[in-house]
């Protein structure tokens, strides 16, 4: 296998990580879904509750990527992970579901950011919000080009900017004045029924998507045993704090039902303190929230791509490293391929083919701890999963049921992801047979891990 002159540098820290989970998890989600969960439950304790069990359940799952990440700290993140448990073939399956999901996500991403943008006025009435879509991908490119210690700082001012318009809200409506409140008969509180409460966890549970991206550095942090592990949870555990207190601070100002009855409840709980700017304030933190994680994704794609190119699953030349540590042709083959995406219109049905079977690879990978503990043991495990196996067991059942739930309620693109990708896979596997390049050498099947 030939490598590029220069490798990913070792440059990002504990901030970073930290700064990648909460930009990938923070997004619009936080401003819509307390609504939703208010109109399942009516009850404040049981709001809280189900955002509680969200963090929980995202922490299960996170125990699996924390082991993983510290013990394999490979660029390409899950894809190592399942190549070093089950094999390149599978490994590959997983490789295309991603990159189809990260590609669609940038995509949609910079639409929305585009749209934020028209709402600030940004334009002019003379961009489109494809053209400014298309824009906004090549300012992703511009960001991910100045080198991967000014991209990874990059993407902690965006994430502090996000938590402090957060936490700005969150003191605002905690200065207001109190909603009066009066006392919650215990037969009330599961009024709506056990399937609007699975709903409304489920909806919860897609608010802390994202944690996962940090494991795509294992080759440029520093530490990475240590660090890795303690950006996954302080980051999960950051969010989860930031979100309880967004929860309560709406509830400070507006009852359950208030809640319910609104589709987007953080403008009303705005609008309640800063009146007419509450508009203007929500969409501006739309821009920076969106925009953060579309910029994100696109370095967290272009490790993937990278990681690919090495092994020689893409071509080579995309397996680059500029002298600043960016994987520049994997860079732009990301963003090119995005911005085409947006120019062909089919965005949202590469994100709705992707959803389900993306969840089957996150089953897969915390499959790879079980996997790896059984055909590597002595392999050094700097964090090691609290009350294995039962924690794993936990995590693969709980993600295995949110799978089905995603195809059950959508199995035209459902099982149309799982067509898609396996034919890409069939067509892979069947070319690397014909060109006899599925022969790794001893060195590679294991991959060495860096110093």
């Amino acid at each position: 296998m030939r490598k590029s002159g220069n490798q990913l540098l070792r440059v990002l820290g504990l901030v970073f990580g930290v700064a990648a989970v909460v930009g990938s998890v923070i997004g619009q989600g936080i401003l819509r879904t307390p609504g939703i969960v208010a109109e399942a439950t009516g009850s404040a304790s049981v709001i809280i509750a189900i955002w509680v069990t969200g963090a929980l359940i995202a922490i299960v799952s996170a125990s699996a990527f924390a082991e993983l990440g510290a013990a394999i700290p490979r660029a390409g993140g899950v894809y190592a992970f399942i190549y070093r448990a089950f094999g390149e073939r599978l490994a590959v399956l997983a490789a295309f579901t991603l990159l189809l999901t990260f590609i669609a996500t940038i995509s949609i991403l910079a639409l929305v950011t585009g749209e934020f943008m028209l709402r600030l006025g940004i334009g002019g009435g003379a961009w489109s919000e494809v053209e400014l879509g298309v824009g906004v991908i090549a300012l992703f490119a511009l960001l991910n080009a100045l080198g991967t210690r000014t991209t990874g700082g990059t993407q902690i001012l965006f994430s502090a900017l996000k938590g402090a318009m957060l936490v700005g809200l969150i003191v605002a409506l905690f200065s207001g004045p109190p909603i009066e409140t009066v006392a919650e008969p215990q037969a009330e509180l599961l009024r709506a029924g056990w399937l609007p409460l699975g709903t409304a966890l489920l909806v919860v549970i897609g608010t802390y998507n994202g944690w996962w991206d940090v494991v795509f550095y294992g080759e440029e942090i520093e530490n990475p045993g240590k660090q890795i592990p303690r950006a996954v949870f302080g980051g999960i555990i950051g969010v989860a704090v930031i979100y309880l207190l967004v929860n309560l601070a709406m509830l400070h100002v507006m009852t359950p039902d208030t809640m319910a009855g609104s589709n987007l409840v953080a403008a009303d709980a705005a609008g309640i303190v800063f009146g007419e700017r509450a508009d203007y304030l929500l969409t501006l933190f739309g821009v920076l929230s969106v925009g953060a994680i579309g910029n994100l994704s696109t370095m967290t794609s272009s490790r993937l791509v990278y990681a690919l190119a090495r092994a020689q699953v893409l071509p080579e030349l995309l397996a680059h490293v500029d002298k600043r540590g960016t994987p520049m042709p994997a860079m732009l083959f990301t963003v090119i391929a995005a911005a085409l995406i947006i120019l062909a219109g089919g965005y949202n049905q590469l994100l709705s083919m992707g959803v389900s079977i993306n969840q089957g690879v996150t089953v897969l990978a915390i499959l790879a701890v079980i996997g790896l503990r059984r055909a590597e043991p002595d392999l050094e495990r700097p964090f090691r999963t609290p009350w294995y196996p039962w924690t794993i067991v936990l995590a693969a059942a709980l993600n295995t049921v949110l799978m089905v739930i995603f195809i059950v309620q959508d199995p035209f693109y459902g099982f149309s992801g799982f067509v898609v990708v396996g034919s890409a896979w069939v067509l892979y596997v069947f070319v690397l047979k014909r060109r006899a390049l599925l022969e790794p050498t001893e060195e590679d099947s294991r991959w060495r891990l860096p110093n």
